[in-house]
């Protein structure tokens, strides 16, 4: 099995003493695994460095990112019972210490606090090499990376804490501009120590690395850096476009030419206390992704808490392609009541060939890294084994075109245009210069409006939008602003400047009197 072997990791465990003497409460009891005895060695680092994976597999990683990053869109709305959910997808934040937000804030922390054993540990054990110290530091601090990048890109601001914390610590707020400076000292460590490519599927490498600078730099208005870093995992030539497109959201094709870095899921029905925890944490681990759950149907098994907005199917539906069809994208992604007649021959869960609206009504659904394409529904509930693509070369090559014409401008189009008909040429459209929309290529503004919706035909429901959407201008610019509130209604009845972030939970803030509330909440 090629997949990284998960294993929990204690990093300290407390003793309990009964009434007894000074002397033998003295006494040090060799079974117990404290910091002062468990970081000693080479073997001991390694080990730390397998509970930093192990955190992959936390509530944050496996499901509240995508109800961050894509329910905080205007992708979704809810209209579930769960009065907590379906306020927070409708950004109304009544309850801004709500499951879904106080926990993915403690969650990332919890990947950083183990990062940061690894790193700091490693620097007072003897080592084989330098080489092996160096590449086991690497994949710590491309995770703290990564954990720090979503904090960022969610919160605007966060205390960074770059040493082994305890309780009582009231780290200091920094600034997102602190943040992004710090992410980029990672990333780029993490790109000059890491290998290209290990012989276990799954951890991070230097293309992982230099994928991540990309984003970080084009969310934070670096867009020359940008390019640069792109450049480096292209012109790698160690990835491409697979032929299906949606064989980047099946099980059967996971870890496949296409993918960057996935979070490697399998197909084991372990409980619910996973979900919420890890092992550590007295919870079983989860090693599958639950996203799924949340999203997906009642008729598939899922508790329907996400609808998708009509917009998002009318977007596909802009043109036809070579054979007089719609974009199979829009097969591919999303459930909703005409598909049955705009795609013939389509089947839901092994069984369903038509659209049941007495019982199923109208909302669209997410079809995206759902498992209707294998199983009935009831399978998806706690065994999803589709691995969750966070980074993926066919929006490497959108977020490419965009970098592009932001730093060239209109002189950059033509070279843009190419990497964007390479993902229309795997969808069987024209390209851009033959197709309905070729004006767009005689005029910057209209390109730059052109490519926005083609990156979101190719990346819907995956861990990008709500950052795009505050790239974009979302509470900045009010043109833009306003083109999101006419799409998606719930940004017309509660979206307010500012709330282009999340707000901090707000334990963390009582606690801490060194961390402010974002402006707006």
């Amino acid at each position: 099995m090629k997949k990284i072997i998960l294993i929990s990791f204690i990093a300290a465990a407390g003793l309990l003493s009964a009434s007894c003497s000074k002397a033998l409460l003295d006494l040090a009891n060799p079974n117990a695994l404290v910091a002062e005895n468990s970081w000693n060695t080479q073997a001991d680092v390694e080990a730390g460095l397998v509970g930093v994976y192990h955190t992959l597999y936390n509530c944050y990683w496996n499901s509240f990112n995508a109800f961050q990053i894509s329910g905080q869109s205007d992708e979704f709305y809810s209209l579930s019972p769960d009065a907590d959910l379906a306020g927070y997808v409708n950004l109304k934040y009544t309850n801004t210490d709500q499951r879904w937000n106080h926990n993915s804030w403690m969650y990332l922390y919890q990947s950083v606090f183990r990062c940061n054993q690894v790193i700091e540990y490693a620097e007072k054990v003897e080592w084989e090499s330098e080489a092996k110290k160096a590449e086991v530091v690497a994949q710590a601090r491309a995770m703290r990376g990564m954990s720090y990048y979503n904090l960022a890109m969610l919160y605007k601001k966060a205390p960074l804490v770059d040493w082994v914390s305890a309780p009582a610590d009231q780290p200091a707020e920094s600034t997102f501009e602190d943040l992004v400076a710090f992410i980029e000292k990672d990333f780029l460590y993490a790109a000059q120590n890491l290998p290209e490519k290990f012989a276990e599927v799954g951890r991070f490498n230097k293309y992982f690395a230099y994928t991540f600078l990309g984003k970080l730099y084009m969310n934070s208005g670096q867009w020359q850096k940008a390019k640069d870093a792109f450049e480096v995992v292209i012109k790698s030539g160690r990835y491409s476009l697979v032929p299906e497109y949606r064989d980047n959201f099946k099980h059967t094709a996971n870890n496949n030419a296409e993918s960057i870095w996935e979070i490697q899921n399998s197909d084991r029905n372990d409980s619910w206390g996973g979900f919420w925890g890890i092992a550590n944490d007295d919870a079983v681990c989860s090693f599958t992704a639950r996203r799924d759950e949340f999203l997906a149907p009642s008729f598939g098994g899922g508790f329907g808490d996400y609808s998708v907005y009509q917009w998002v199917i009318d977007m596909y539906k802009d043109e036809k392609d070579k054979d007089g069809g719609y974009d199979i994208r829009l097969r591919d992604n999303v459930m909703y009541p005409e598909m049955f007649d705009d795609f013939p021959g389509q089947v839901l869960y092994t069984k369903y060939t038509s659209w049941n609206t007495a019982e199923w009504g109208t909302q669209a659904r997410c079809r995206k890294y759902c498992v209707d394409y294998y199983a009935e529904g009831a399978v998806a509930l706690g065994n999803n084994p589709i691995d969750i693509r966070i980074l993926r070369y066919g929006e490497l090559l959108m977020s490419y075109a965009e970098v592009l014409v932001e730093v060239g401008g209109a002189s950059a189009i033509p070279e843009a245009a190419k990497y964007v008909d390479m993902v229309r040429e795997r969808a069987n459209l024209y390209p851009l210069a033959q197709s309905v929309h070729k004006d767009c290529l005689n005029d910057l503004k209209a390109f730059k409006k052109r490519l926005r919706i083609e990156r979101e035909k190719e990346t819907c429901f995956e861990y990008e939008r709500f950052f795009d959407l505050r790239r974009w201008g979302l509470g900045t610019d009010e043109e833009f602003t306003n083109e999101v509130k006419a799409r998606a209604q719930k940004f017309k009845d509660n979206f307010s400047k500012g709330k282009e972030w999340l707000p901090i939970p707000k334990p963390e803030v009582d606690n801490n009197p060194n961390l402010t509330q974002n402006d707006g909440y």
